[in-house]
This record gives C-alpha cells, structure tokens and sequence, in this order.
C-alpha cells in the first residue's frame, strides 16, 4: 500500500525555491538541505504546498505537462530528505542533514555587505594587483620560492610567525564568501574540514544554489579574489624593501616571504579543480552540472563495475549535454588526484624530510647548517601532527563515511 494515498493530502515542509532553465533548487534554510528537481517536480510540489490532494495536483499536472509523473516515486525521495512526509505522520529529518550553524554573519544586512563589493572597491583592487604584476615583471627575483619556508635557524619562531599570518589570511579568505552569501541574501558558516590529506578552512554557504547565477560566482571567487589582492599587497611591501625603501629587519623580511610563498600554494590550491575548490564550483555552475563530483565519482565506479561485471548505478536521468561534460571531468579528475599525489610526495614530503633529517641530526648529534633546538623540535612534532597526520585521518574518515553512504544509497546526490 502506498504511503501517499490518491485521495490524501501531503504535508510540506516550508521551503524556498528558484527554477533555472530545466530545473529547480528546493532548500530549507533552517536545515540546510538543498535540492535539485526538475521544474515539473516544482509545480507539483507547489500544488501540495497549497494543500491539494494528491489526485488533483496530478490532474492538474497531467494538463500542464501532457504526462503522468511518477508521483510515489518522487514523493519518497523528497520524504528522505525530510520536505515532505504523508498526512498521518510526522516530518521526518533528513538523513544526511547538515549540521545547525555555530557561527555566521546573518546580522550582516545584504546591503551593507554588497559595499565591500563595490565598483570604487573594485577599483581600487584592481590597480593594486595591477601594480604588484608590473613590479613582479621589473623584478621577478622578488617572488619568494618553496625555500622561503625552509628555515635554518629560529624555526620554531618563524614557524609561528608565518603560521599566524596566513592563518589570519585563510580566515580574511573565508569571510569574503561569508559576506559575499550575505550579499546574496544567504547565510554562510565557516568550518574546519579536509581536501584529501590536507586539512583546509571551509565555508559552508549551501543557500547560495538558491541565487542567481551572478550572485554565485561572486560568492565562490570572493575568496580567491581576496588572496590575490592580499599577496599583491604583500608583495608590493617585499618588492619595497628591495628596493631599499623600506629597510625590513631580516626576521620580518623572512617571515613575509614565508607568508607570500603559502598565498601562492592557496591560489595554486584553488586550480585543483578535482577537488571541492573555489574554481571547481565556478566550473559547475558554469557548466550547469549540479552535481558534477558526485556525478563524475558514479561514473568512474560504473567504469570499474563493467569491468568487474556488477550491476551499474542508474545515471540515464542525466542529459546527453551533461553527461558530456562529466565524462571529461573524470579525465580531469583522474589526473587531478594523481598530480596532487604527486605534489605531496614532491613537495610535502621532500619539506618534512627536510626537517626530519634535522631532528636525527639533533638526537644523533650530527652537525646541521644553522641551529635546530628544543623548541624547534616540538614546534617540527606539533605542526607534522596537527597538520599532515590530522589531515590525512581526517581524509580516511571520509574515505569510510563515503563508502558508507553509497553502501545505504547508491542514489545520484543532486546538489552538493
């Protein structure tokens, strides 16, 4: 027997909608659950928002459209996600519903927020980098390397020094998209989660689907443009005392170059566009692929299942169009994991090794160019722990919630 009887009206739960072209985003901001249905879908659910009974709004359907839609169908799918329930029971939680905001910026006006975006501002922005690009081209010396985080003396100073800069800047790198969603009207949250083995800054702004498209792309480059006005501005301060007019005392001038190095591994970072990056949901949007990740990771376990000869996971709802654009993607995808594989093992490791060989020199008493303490020590133990091997648990512990989630629904995620 069905649970949404012909003759019974549904519950719904409140919710916001925007229909673009062939679909439509349903979210529920108190939840944070955003959803991609096909426009049809929305004039249904609309219909049993207005509390007609389930027969009537298919009537009225089948009028609109010229079809029958699969209503039982469609009506169990949205009761997973906690929109709609049937009129006996009670609106159940989604099951993978995110996590209620510990912090955000709601009190931000969307107004007051859309100043910092501003053409003035923009402006100006822009003649900043255009200096910092001129100077780079007078004197490209003055762009630090991957040595300008291998300290020989004072390491655990300069480690903190460098460490508390860029961490002000990841945090100034995640309240532009905060800001940007309120611009929008949206709220956003900052969170603390991992890209692969890395442990990174995250801003959850899931409302965003529900914007126009020109309010999604500000909101997802917010932070990359605020990365690359804030080295261009460090720049300019490095190039300056190069120059001679500034005359830095080494420790700052160090501690700088450090802290312009790691603006350059963020906006390197931002091009893996195999991960969940600024510029990979740039490229989705664009692409109008609502779920080009999950998507393309259903596509590539359908590779694997061919060969091993086991049933594949339905994607025949996804358009020829987008079907197109997934296929590249895995490409990308592929060679994207194996090139981030490759800088870990080519530039992580090889760092660690650095200091690693420092530390056997400091127990083993061998000598070492400059000085290597105590405090350097644990300062080298703490940042390995908390930063690489915390990552990379973080990594495995998505890697089995992941695995977990297919294994209770092999279902295509709509939005992500």
């Amino acid at each position: 027997m069905s649970r949404f009887p012909m003759e019974a009206t549904v519950q719904v739960r409140p919710y916001s909608s925007r229909r673009e072209d062939d679909h439509a985003v349903i979210g529920d901001d108190q939840r944070q659950v955003y959803l991609s249905i096909p426009t049809e879908g929305l004039d249904l659910l609309e219909w049993l928002r207005e509390g007609v009974p389930l027969a009537e709004a298919v009537r009225r359907y089948e009028e609109r459209h010229g079809e029958s839609p699969d209503a039982e169908e469609f009506l169990e799918e949205l009761a997973g996600e906690g929109f709609v329930a049937p009129q006996d029971a009670e609106l159940e939680q989604a099951r993978d519903g995110r996590p209620k905001r510990a912090w955000n910026l709601d009190g931000l006006s969307p107004r007051a927020a859309r100043r910092w975006f501003s053409a003035p501002v923009a402006v100006v922005a822009g003649l900043v980098v255009a200096t910092a690009v001129v100077l780079a081209f007078l004197d490209p010396r003055a762009l630090p390397g991957s040595s300008s985080l291998m300290f020989h003396d004072h390491f655990w100073a300069y480690l903190w020094g460098v460490i508390a800069i860029a961490t002000i800047g990841v945090v100034v790198h995640e309240l532009a998209h905060v800001v940007a969603a309120r611009a929008a009207g949206v709220s956003a949250r900052m969170t603390i989660g991992n890209q692969m083995y890395a442990i990174v800054a995250q801003t959850d702004m899931s409302g965003i689907w529900l914007a126009p498209k020109r309010a999604r792309y500000l909101a997802l480059l917010a932070g990359m443009i605020v990365d690359v006005l804030g080295a261009a501005l460090l720049f300019i301060v490095v190039w300056l005392d190069r120059a001679g007019v500034l005359g830095l005392a080494a420790p700052v001038r160090t501690v700088l170059a450090g802290v312009l190095f790691t603006y350059f591994i963020r906006l390197l970072w931002q091009t893996f566009v195999f991960l969940r990056t600024d510029l990979y949901y740039v490229i989705a949007t664009a692409l109008d692929t609502r779920s080009l990740m999950a998507d393309t990771g259903v596509y590539l376990r359908n590779l694997v299942r061919r060969v091993r000869r086991r049933p594949l996971i339905d994607q025949t709802g996804i358009e020829r169009r987008e079907m197109r654009a997934i296929r590249v993607f895995s490409v990308v995808w592929v060679l994207g994991r194996v090139l981030s594989l490759a800088t870990l093992f080519g530039l992580t490791i090889p760092l660690l090794l650095f200091y690693g060989g420092r530390v056997v020199a400091f127990f083993s008493g061998e000598p070492v160019t400059g000085t290597f303490t105590w405090a350097d020590l644990l300062a080298f133990a703490l940042l390995t722990f908390l930063l690489d091997f915390g990552g990379i648990v973080l990594w495995v512990r998505s890697l089995i919630r992941s695995s977990r989630a297919r294994r209770r629904a092999p279902d295509r995620v709509l939005v992500e």
